[in-house]
């Protein structure tokens, strides 16, 4: 493995971490918000990563955004101003304690890659260190 695939590994992981938590502050932004037709309805996001490459380790390669297909809650609430004629309102099937631990999941992975990035930069300079003694 040369030492730009590490750094390119790294880089990939922060890259996906990060849009990971834009996803999640997203869905958590618009978990309150009601709706009085069900087409409307906010529908969370979620971010998928795969990579084709099964023989070079160059980090991630596909990394898209995608809508959950979970159906929005339905609540009964005939005052609410967007209820509609039967008395309900939708709101976007966002579970706050779910987006939270995937929060805190994709910040410690964020962590994780700086570390890694750490560790390789040590590593160059330490061998660039090593060749110029000899």
């Amino acid at each position: 493995m040369m030492a730009t695939d590490s750094f390119a590994i790294s880089l990939s992981g922060l890259e996906l971490q990060r849009l990971t938590v834009d996803t999640i502050a997203k869905n958590i932004a618009n978990s309150t918000k009601t709706f009085s037709n069900i087409k409307d309805v906010y529908k969370p996001l979620e971010v998928i990563a795969s990579n084709n490459s099964n023989i070079h380790m160059n980090g991630i390669e596909n990394i898209s955004i995608t809508e959950r297909s979970i159906d929005p809650k339905r609540v009964y609430d005939p005052t609410h101003p967007y209820a509609d004629d039967d008395g309900f309102i939708y709101k976007p099937a966002v579970d706050s304690v779910e987006e939270m631990v995937s929060l805190m999941s994709a910040v410690r992975s964020y962590q994780a890659n700086i570390q890694a990035l750490e560790a390789s930069k040590k590593i160059i300079q330490w061998t660039i260190d090593m060749s110029s003694k000899s």
